[in-house]
């Protein structure tokens, strides 16, 4: 099960970006596979507080992905993805302007980069841990 997970991890990289691509760009962020999973939605995702839980939440989950994904890369492309990622973060915003009723934020950039060094110090902080742990670790990090 352990090999099964670390080998998987590009797949969750690349299809969790692919989920939250789609998402961030759907008209209403309330519909998923085309059902309107709620009319009255439980969070007003207009408000300040709401909008970056959900932008620095979402993009932490990515930042982990991403962190776990290319483990093994030398820093140079360790680095390369990154700044990838900070641009992925600005260009979703961007390309929001093109939808009707939604638009693009520097605040929200700010919290998906935010997001994003949040996954990966949280990723890299459970990597010490499982790393100095003297039982077996939950998947096969390189030496």
């Amino acid at each position: 099960m352990k090999a099964f997970i670390y080998r998987c991890r590009f797949v969750w990289f690349w299809g969790y970006i692919s989920l939250l691509t789609y998402e961030l760009l759907l008209k209403n962020p309330w519909v998923i596979l085309g059902k309107e999973i709620s009319q009255n939605p439980p969070l007003d995702t207009h408000s300040a507080p709401a909008s970056a839980a959900l932008h620095i939440g979402s993009f932490s989950v990515l930042g982990i992905l991403a962190s776990f994904a290319f483990l093994e890369k030398t820093e140079k492309t360790r680095t390369r993805y990154a700044l990838w990622l900070v641009l992925y973060a600005g260009l979703t915003e961007a390309m929001q302007t093109t939808i009707p009723g939604r638009w693009a934020s520097g605040e929200d950039v700010l919290f998906n980069i935010i997001g994003l060094v949040c996954g990966a110090l949280i990723f890299l902080q459970i990597y010490r841990l499982l790393k100095d742990s003297p039982s077996e670790t939950l998947y096969p990090i390189p030496a």
